[in-house]
């Protein structure tokens, strides 16, 4: 009686099958086994987190478009007499508009006026009325 060739040993009558071929990898070593890479711990994090900083970036942005608008739009409507706040705190009257720069009335008893850019005002504290800002333009 003669017997095939045999991969492993059989058991109780079953007969013998061949052992998985081992996975190798062009880069390994031969006969060395790699298992596919896991991904790292918070790495779906990741892909939540770009949408965030683009929301955030495009909200900055906007905020930052609006604020300007509000800025030149203030500025567009500064007039004679109103009452203004500068960037470094100084609070005056208007008393010229010129195209790129501001002249403040600071003191009243006193004719003290000071130059200042159209950007250096921060805010309008008090308009001027209108039939005070048509009289000073007659």
């Amino acid at each position: 009686m003669t017997l095939a060739p045999q991969d492993g040993p059989s058991l109780a009558g079953k007969p013998a099958t061949p052992a998985p071929a081992p996975v190798t990898t062009g880069t390994a070593a031969p006969g060395t086994t790699t298992q596919p890479a896991s991904a790292p711990p918070g790495a779906d994090m990741f892909w939540v987190l770009i949408p965030v900083l683009v929301g955030m970036i495009l909200l900055s942005t906007f905020s930052a478009r609006k604020q300007k608008k509000q800025k030149a739009k203030l500025l567009a409507e500064l007039k004679k007499h109103d009452r203004v706040m500068t960037t470094g705190g100084m609070i005056g009257f208007v008393a010229e508009v010129k195209s790129d720069v501001v002249v403040l009335k600071v003191e009243e008893g006193r004719d003290v006026r000071l130059t200042f850019t159209r950007d250096a005002i921060a805010t309008i504290l008090k308009s001027a009325p209108a039939d005070a800002a048509a009289a000073d333009n007659d």
